[in-house]
C-alpha cells in the first residue's frame, strides 16, 4: 500500500536529508543536519522542514553547516532562514543552544552523544522520539567504535502522532490500568507496548512506514479505506465503510508544480505557549507534525490518476481526480 502512494517522508522525512548532503562534507556536518532537520520537524510538515533545511545549505554554501557558523549567524537572519516551520521563534533559541554546546573545546568536542539519554537530557527541543530518529540515521563519528552504531534499530522505535494514532486505531496499544490515575496513551506508553510487540530488527522501518500511511491512506480527519487492503478485516476499528467500494471522486483541481509557493508555503504559528523550564520541551515541541501533506503521484497515462491532498478534504471526505498529462 505505501508503494502505490508515494509520501512527503519518503523524500523530504528526516531520514533521507544527509543523502542529499555531499560526500566531501564532514560526518560531523551531516550529523548536525540530521539533529537539525529533528528539532525543526516538530509540529511542521515535512516539506517544510526540508525547505527551511535547504535554506540553511544555501545561506551557508559552498562552506558546511557547522556549530560554529550557527552561532555566528545573526539571530533574526537565522529567523527568517526556518521561518516556514512551527514555533521557529523558540526553535531558532534551541538551534543556538544547541551549537554552543558543539563547539570546538567544549565538553561534547564537536561530537553528539550517542545514548539518548544523553541527548534528551542536554540538548533542548529534543524529545525521545527525536533522538531515537537521530541515533538511527546519524553516521559513526572518525575514531569512534563501530559498536556504538552499529545496531541503530536497538535505540528503539520512534512514536510520533501518526504511530501513536494507528497503532491505537489498529488495537496494538492499550490505555494504562485505572489505578494509575490516567487512561490516555501516551507516546511513551505506547513505544513500551509496540517495542514489546515488534521484533527490533523492524523498528528502525516502522516509523517512515506508518507515517507515510498516515500522511496518504489513512489520514486523521480524512481515510482513503477503499485503498486499505485491511480495511474490511476487522483489524481497524476506525474504518469507514462508506469508503470500501471504489474511491468516490469530487471536483478536480488544476495541477500545480511540486516546487510552486503553495506547496512550500510558510506554516507560521503562535510562539505562546512555549516553556524552556530545563526540561526537555518534549511535551511542546512534540509529536511531530507530518500531517496535513500534499502527494503527487507520477502519471503512468494521459488518463486521470488520483491525488491525494487527504487532509484539506475535510468537507466532503473525498477522494479528488483531476487530469494530469504525462
Amino acid at each position: 500500500m505505501r508503494n502505490r502512494f508515494p509520501a512527503p517522508v519518503d523524500s523530504m522525512g528526516c531520514h533521507v536529508l544527509p543523502e542529499n548532503v555531499k560526500q566531501s562534507q564532514s560526518i560531523a556536518s551531516q550529523n548536525l543536519q540530521v539533529l537539525i532537520s529533528l528539532l525543526l520537524s516538530s509540529q511542521t510538515k515535512d516539506q517544510h522542514t526540508f525547505a527551511a533545511v535547504q535554506a540553511l545549505r544555501d545561506h551557508f554554501h559552498p562552506d558546511e553547516i557547522t556549530a560554529a557558523r550557527i552561532v555566528s549567524l545573526d539571530d533574526k537572519l537565522l529567523d527568517t532562514l526556518i521561518h516556514g516551520v512551527g514555533f521557529h521563534a523558540k526553535k531558532t533559541v534551541y538551534m543556538k543552544k544547541i551549537a554552543q554546546m558543539l563547539l570546538p573545546g567544549n565538553p561534547l568536542d564537536e561530537k553528539i552523544p550517542t545514548d539518548l539519554d544523553t541527548i534528551v537530557k542536554q540538548f533542548p527541543g529534543i524529545g525521545p522520539k527525536m533522538g531515537i530518529l537521530y541515533l538511527q540515521n546519524a553516521q559513526p563519528y572518525p575514531g569512534q567504535l563501530e559498536n556504538d552504531m552499529s545496531l541503530q534499530h536497538d535505540f528503539g522505535l520512534a512514536v510520533d502522532t501518526h504511530v501513536l494514532r494507528l497503532s491505537q486505531q489498529f488495537g496494538l496499544v492499550f490505555p494504562p490500568s485505572s489505578r494509575s490515575g490516567s487512561k490516555e496513551v501516551t507516546p511513551e506508553i505506547a513505544r513500551v507496548q509496540i517495542e514489546d510487540i515488534v521484533p527490533k530488527e523492524h523498528w528502525k522501518d516502522a516509523n517512515p512506514l506508518l507515517v507515510g500511511f498516515g500522511q496518504t491512506i489513512c489520514g486523521a480527519r480524512s481515510k482513503m479505506c477503499g485503498h486499505c487492503i485491511i480495511a474490511d478485516t476487522g483489524l481497524c476499528k476506525s474504518v469507514d465503510r462508506r469508503m470500501l467500494t471504489a474511491p468516490a471522486t469530487s471536483k478536480k483541481r488544476k495541477s500545480e508544480p511540486e516546487t510552486s509557493s503553495k506547496y512550500f508555503a510558510s506554516v507560521t504559528k503562535e510562539d505562546s505557549g512555549m516553556e524552556n523550564n530545563g526540561d526537555p520541551a518534549e511535551v511542546k515541541l512534540e509529536p511531530s507534525s507530518r500531517d496535513e501533506a500534499l502527494v503527487k503521484i507520477e502519471p503512468e497515462s494521459k488518463a486521470e490518476q488520483p491525488v491525494v491532498d487527504i487532509e484539506e478534504l475535510v468537507s466532503d471526505r473525498r477522494l479528488r481526480k483531476r487530469r494530469v498529462k504525462s
